[in-house]
């Protein structure tokens, strides 16, 4: 009884991770922002020149999963509320509740398919095995698909959130200015 339960145990304890972070406010490093999603992106070069040439079919899933991976990183960093504290220099960002059920339903749905293809409890594959032989083309494209995903998602995030820092940084910027005024005779 217990093992059918543990394959949930590393998903539930995601969300759980997922509704925390959603539920605190964080700092923005700016100087910082395109680190992880530059990092994601030589690892994922590096994963994908291992693979073979793909094909037509493959090459539109990768352009699929990068256009909506994107998208939802670019939502997902809107619905976030940015605030400038000028006296300690720092932009915060606090997800909102949408943020926050958008992250949880790509982190769902993407569980769900993978407990799908691996062919867990209740999945109604009665040989998983068989299952990932026949379809390991398919099954190699989709994890392909979903790594570009995952990266497109870091990129749209950030890019969405560089240009809503901009003004706060702006005003953090001549905040600094107005309480170092240029010496006297300049």
């Amino acid at each position: 009884m217990l093992r059918d339960f543990l394959p949930f145990l590393g998903p539930a304890l995601a969300l759980l991770f997922i509704f925390r972070r959603g539920t605190r406010p964080r700092r923005v490093k700016v100087n910082s922002l395109w680190r992880y999603p530059v990092i994601l992106t030589v690892l994922a070069v590096l994963t994908l020149s291992r693979s073979h040439a793909p094909s037509l079919l493959a090459i539109s899933s990768y352009a699929a999963a990068i256009l909506v991976g994107g998208a939802l990183g670019w939502f997902t960093a809107q619905h976030a509320e940015l605030t400038l504290d000028k006296d300690n220099g720092t932009i915060m960002s606090q997800p909102t509740i949408i943020g926050t059920a958008i992250t949880a339903a790509a982190f769902l749905i993407k569980f769900a398919i993978d407990f799908y293809v691996n062919g867990g409890p209740g999945s109604g594959l009665s040989n998983p095995q068989a299952f990932a032989v026949r379809h390991a083309a398919g099954i190699n494209v989709f994890g392909n698909a979903m790594l570009l995903f995952a990266v497109a998602r870091t990129f749209g995030g950030a890019a969405h959130m560089w240009i809503r820092t901009r003004p706060l940084v702006e005003q953090l910027a001549q905040h600094k200015a107005g309480q170092n005024p240029p010496p006297a005779g300049t």
